[in-house]
C-alpha cells in the first residue's frame, strides 16, 4: 500500500526534524563537560574576579572541570586549596626595576612555564584559559595560543596592564570593568570587547541585611554618621597614620568610625580610642562593614570599586601611587569624573583629613547624590554574564 504525502505534511515532518536536531545539537552541548585553565592571581583583585566567574560556571554545569595555576607562595597558592580546586605550581615573576639583575632569568622562567603549562593542557585536555591579567597570566595565554585553546581574558582596571594588552590579540573576548577601558585598545586586533563590569564575590548576595542592622553588629549608635576605613586585607599605612595623625578632631566630631587597620593592628589597637571608634585588624563580613556606613574611606582598587558600586556607597578615595600602571589613580579620577567618590592625595592626605571627612559626611543631599552616581556602575551580575558568554562561545564550537 503507497501512502502520499500532501506537501504540507512533507513540511511538517521536515519542520519536525529540524527542531528534534536542533534539540539534540543542544543537548549535546548541555552534556560537554569542559575543563577550564585558571591564571589568576599575585593579588586578591585578580584573583577572587576569577574565583567568582568559576562558581557560575560550576552553577551552570557541577561537571566542569577547574585548573587553577599560579605561585603557591601568592594569594592563589592559599586559596585555591582551601577551596577545593586543583592547583598548579609556576616559578614566575613580573618584570623588575630597569636595573635589576634578576630581570635577566625572566624568559626563561616564562619559557619553562610555559612548557609546563602546555603539558597540563595536553594531560587535562584543556577547553579553554580564563585569564586575569598580571605576569602569572602570560605564560599560560602563551600557552594556550599555541594549543589553539579559546583564550578569555579578564581585565578589572579603567586602564589595561601590560599583560592584558600584550594577550589581548590572542583572546576570543576581553572583558573589561570600565565602560571606557575600550579607549586604551583602540589599535588592537581584538575579536570582542565586552563591558560586563568587575566580578564581586558571592558573599555581597547573600544574608542581605540593612543599616540598623549593621550596625547592630557592629555596636554601632543606629543613627550616627558612620565612616568605614580600611586599605586593603593587608592594610594602607598612609591611610592609618593619617587616621592617627588625625585622631583628636575625629573623636571630636559627629561620626562613629569602623577601621580595619591590616597588619598594623598591634600598632593602633592600643592607642586611646573613643567607644564610637571599632578598630579591627581584619573584616571577615565586610557586606555589614558596608552596609553600616554612610562614606568610605579606602583604596581605589578594581575590586574595592565594584564592591562600592553594588553597595552603592559614596567614598574617599586614595589612590596607592606606586601601583605599576598607576591603575588607581585612573580607576578613581574615573568616579570622579562621574560624580560617585571625591579623590584624595595620599601624600597629603593627613591635612585636614577631619575636615574634608565631615564636609561629605555630613551632607546629606552630597551623599544621596553619589550614591545614585555610583550605582549606575554596579554590575551584580557580572561573574554571571562573564560565564554566560565563555559558555556561548565555546557551545558555537561544538
Amino acid at each position: 500500500m503507497t501512502i502520499i504525502l500532501s506537501k504540507d505534511e512533507i513540511n511538517k515532518k521536515k519542520c519536525n526534524i529540524y527542531f528534534f536536531l536542533k534539540f539534540a545539537v543542544l543537548l549535546i552541548k548541555h552534556m560537554k563537560n569542559y575543563t577550564f585553565l585558571i591564571a589568576a592571581g599575585g593579588t586578591g583583585g585578580h584573583l577572587f574576579p576569577a574565583i567568582s566567574v568559576v562558581s557560575e560556571l560550576k552553577k551552570m554545569n557541577p561537571n566542569y572541570n577547574f585548573i587553577f595555576v599560579g605561585r603557591k607562595d601568592k594569594i592563589e597558592g592559599k586559596v585555591v586549596k582551601t577551596s577545593g580546586y586543583e592547583f598548579h605550581h609556576i616559578e614566575i615573576d613580573g618584570l623588575r626595576g630597569l636595573f635589576d639583575l634578576r630581570n635577566l632569568l625572566l624568559p626563561l622562567k616564562v619559557l619553562q612555564s610555559e612548557y609546563r603549562i602546555k603539558r597540563i593542557i595536553k594531560k587535562k585536555k584543556v577547553d579553554a584559559l580564563i585569564a586575569t591579567g598580571a605576569y602569572i597570566s602570560f605564560p599560560p595565554a602563551l600557552a594556550a595560543n599555541n594549543a589553539k585553546v579559546p583564550i578569555f581574558l579578564m581585565e578589572s582596571n579603567f586602564n589595561p596592564g601590560k599583560t592584558i594588552t600584550l594577550l589581548s590579540k590572542y583572546a576570543e573576548i576581553l572583558f573589561t570593568s570600565f565602560p571606557e577601558t575600550q579607549k586604551f585598545l583602540t589599535n588592537k586586533k581584538i575579536k570582542r570587547i565586552e563591558y560586563t563590569g568587575n566580578p564581586v564575590r558571592e558573599d555581597f548576595f547573600k544574608n542581605q541585611i540593612d543599616k540598623a542592622k549593621a550596625r547592630e553588629i557592629w555596636a554601632l549608635e543606629p543613627d550616627k554618621p558612620t565612616l568605614l576605613v580600611f586599605g586593603g586585607s593587608l592594610g594602607a599605612q598612609k591611610i592609618n597614620n593619617a587616621i592617627k595623625l588625625n585622631l583628636d578632631e575625629l573623636s571630636n566630631a559627629n561620626l562613629q568610625m569602623i577601621w580595619q587597620t591590616g597588619k598594623e593592628y598591634e600598632k593602633y589597637k592600643s592607642l586611646d580610642l573613643p567607644k564610637q571608634f571599632k578598630c579591627v585588624e581584619f573584616i571577615d563580613d565586610m557586606y555589614s562593614a558596608y552596609s553600616a556606613a554612610d562614606l568610605v574611606l579606602c583604596r581605589s582598587g578594581a575590586s574595592t570599586l565594584a564592591e562600592l558600586a553594588v553597595m552603592a556607597k559614596p567614598s574617599l578615595l586614595v589612590p596607592l601611587v606606586l601601583a605599576a600602571n598607576n591603575e588607581q589613580e585612573f580607576n578613581a579620577r574615573f568616579f570622579e569624573r562621574n560624580g560617585a567618590a571625591v579623590v584624595l592625595n595620599q601624600e597629603t592626605l593627613q591635612i585636614n583629613l577631619t575636615q574634608k571627612i565631615c564636609e561629605v559626611l555630613n551632607n546629606k543631599s552630597k551623599l544621596r547624590e553619589m550614591e545614585i552616581n555610583i550605582r549606575r556602575f554596579a554590575r551584580p551580575n557580572a561573574a554571571r554574564d562573564i560565564a554566560n558568554a565563555i559558555v556561548a562561545n565555546l557551545d558555537s564550537r561544538v
